[in-house]
């Protein structure tokens, strides 16, 4: 068994390969044996519930254990064996050993405050102003970028103003229609084409 894997992984792996199994079909007569026990119970004047359950339990206790397949065994073992193969690295980090673990946080501590320790000296340099002055240069490209945009708006605005509302209202209500009709075809096409039966 690994000693990497949780009892709660293996646990889960179990309960999903039991939960595969065919359904469970009580012995010939069983029914009728229930029926009758509780049947018994229930015409009795003093019977309490309690004493039902313990009719039914035994009952069912006596039912023949349930047979696990032949080859549950060896899926549960491959699936054991499966995950001992797979590298501590590939794994979440609560599998990694300690040493990498305090390697890593300290690692990524160091490159966080050397990032933080040059952007503080960046902002103190001489060369911090040519720098603002290049990233201002960059900065003016995107606002006449922006003034652009802007106009563009503005010009749509002024032609969309000047249009009577009825024929802008038609064409939204055309626009809607015809994406609706071409939803309606997709999805008739992907159940056409992809029916599973």
């Amino acid at each position: 068994m690994d000693p990497k894997m949780t009892p709660e992984e293996l646990e889960q792996f179990i309960h999903r390969e039991l939960r595969a199994l065919p359904t469970r079909k009580a012995p010939a007569g069983f029914e009728a044996r229930l029926q009758a026990a509780v049947g018994a119970r229930t015409v009795r004047a003093g019977g309490s519930p309690g004493q039902l359950e313990q009719v039914i339990h035994r009952e069912l206790r006596g039912l023949p254990p349930r047979r696990a397949p032949r080859t549950l065994e060896a899926r549960v073992l491959a699936e054991i064996e499966r995950r001992a193969a797979i590298a501590w690295y590939h794994k979440s980090w609560s599998y990694w050993p300690a040493p990498v673990r305090v390697a890593f946080a300290a690692g990524s501590t160091g490159l966080i405050a050397a990032v933080v320790f040059a952007l503080t000296l960046l902002g103190r340099a001489p060369q911090a102003d040519a720098l603002a002055q290049q990233v201002g240069d960059r900065v003016h490209s995107a606002s006449a970028l922006l003034t652009f945009g802007t106009w563009a708006v503005n010009f749509a605005g002024h032609l969309l103003g000047d249009l009577p509302h009825l024929w802008l209202y038609s064409g939204l209500a055309v626009v809607a229609a015809l994406y609706a009709t071409f939803f309606g075809l997709g999805a008739f096409a992907y159940r056409t084409l992809y029916r599973t039966s």
